[in-house]
């Protein structure tokens, strides 16, 4: 038995908003930016450059300064719902991850994105372990009431990846990692074996294989069982 372990954002679904300014492509952290207007556009790239320069003490500090603006500029459920029911899939990430054999492959997802995008992938791959940075709690008004955060983005994926290999009693090398983004290189350069989708420049030049379509990864997997 192996652990595959999934990135979300950008991996199984499409990044399709890199605010100018930013280095990182997003589904759905940027995405509120976007649909929020221009003061907080501005206000979301400001703490990019922030995190850039080792403003933040962690991970975590980051995304409690987004939520904060996320709050300023007036998220709403309904337009939280709607980003998330709008993510798009990568080409081939249903079919391909549907017909993983479960006899032989655990899978994880681990996300420094949302609970709530997880938690979609979840019900439609069929998927048991998932770990997000972010779970939005809103009230019954609409408005953003309360929120958890995880840890679970770069250096703290391995955190989890490691409690979740002790879980499942899967050996330390036999796991698999598949991301997309420089948050990613932490993991890929510790992960015995690693994909990546589409990669960042940086990310390519760590990972053991290259995809572009989902389709191609049972043939890398049946070649690693």
């Amino acid at each position: 038995m192996k652990l595959l372990v999934l990135d979300v954002e950008g991996t199984l679904f499409r990044a399709q908003v890199r605010l100018p300014g930013t280095t990182i492509d997003s589904t759905i952290w940027q995405g509120i930016a976007n649909a929020l207007g221009p003061d907080a556009i501005r206000e979301e790239v400001a703490t990019h450059k922030k995190w850039a320069s080792g403003g933040y003490s962690s991970y975590t500090e980051w995304m409690k300064d987004t939520i904060t603006i996320h709050k300023k500029y007036g998220l709403s459920k309904t337009l939280f719902q709607e980003l998330i029911d709008s993510a798009q899939y990568n080409p081939g990430v249903l079919d391909a991850l549907r017909n993983v054999d479960r006899s032989k492959y655990e899978l994880l997802i681990v996300s420094g994105g949302f609970r709530e995008l997880a938690a979609r992938a979840q019900k439609d791959i069929g998927i048991i372990h998932a770990f997000a940075a972010c779970e939005y709690l809103f009230g019954e008004d609409g408005k953003l009431k309360a929120y958890n955060l995880l840890p679970c983005d770069f250096e703290g994926k391995m955190a989890v990846i490691a409690v979740m290999l002790r879980e499942c009693g899967i050996r330390s090398e036999d796991w698999i990692f598949i991301g997309d983004g420089i948050n990613d290189l932490p993991v890929a350069s510790q992960a015995p074996i690693s994909i990546g989708y589409c990669p960042h420049p940086e990310l390519r030049k760590k990972v053991t294989y290259t995809i572009n379509d989902f389709s191609e990864l049972p043939q890398i997997l049946e070649s690693l069982s």
